[in-house]
């Protein structure tokens, strides 16, 4: 039985996969960068919640209300000044971080059935079966030890533990770990 994250909203169906898998449960999957900022403002207010976005479609409005805590080559990890939320960007979007998580750990995405040119790509990870295919979590699986993916879990996971006594300086150390 999974577990239901509803204050963990992603962008997108690829997303939705992989941070289900990190989280081992069901997230608040949403149609895009304007939904998942929405819902933050409009459901989750004045309660936790972690909005996941391609940092090439961030709304800058909210993001001016953030500040970084800590980034690393492909993520950046804000946290909202007033509310308790985090945003976690994707630079510059999930699909070149798989595909270069992919790259950095070997793992060749023919072997999924995927294409390792990045339109291509982009095209199969934007399908809604994105989040539910079974080629996508098999790449998870096999970048699961990837540095950045590592980093993401483990950041993922404590701010769930630690909603709204987390630590800046905790999450930083997941990112210097890598």
């Amino acid at each position: 039985m999974s577990l239901n994250y509803s204050y963990i909203l992603p962008e997108c169906y690829v997303d939705t996969n992989l941070i289900e898998y990190l989280t081992h449960g069901n997230v608040n999957h949403q149609q895009g960068c304007n939904q998942v900022v929405g819902k933050l403002k409009k459901n989750f207010s004045d309660r936790f919640a972690i909005g996941i976005i391609d940092k090439d479609k961030v709304g800058v409005g909210y993001m001016l209300n953030c500040s970084e805590v800590v980034s690393t080559k492909h993520l950046c990890i804000l946290r909202h000044k007033i509310f308790p939320h985090y945003l976690i960007t994707v630079s510059p979007a999930i699909d070149r971080f798989l595909l270069d998580c992919a790259k950095e750990e070997g793992v060749s995405l023919e072997d999924f059935g995927l294409s390792y040119r990045l339109k291509e790509f982009t095209k199969q990870t934007k399908k809604n079966t994105s989040n539910k295919d079974p080629r996508f979590r098999d790449l998870i699986i096999a970048i699961k030890n990837n540095k950045e993916i590592v980093f993401l879990g483990k950041a993922l996971n404590y701010l769930q533990a630690n909603q709204y006594t987390s630590k800046e300086e905790d999450i930083v150390a997941f990112a210097n770990e890598i």
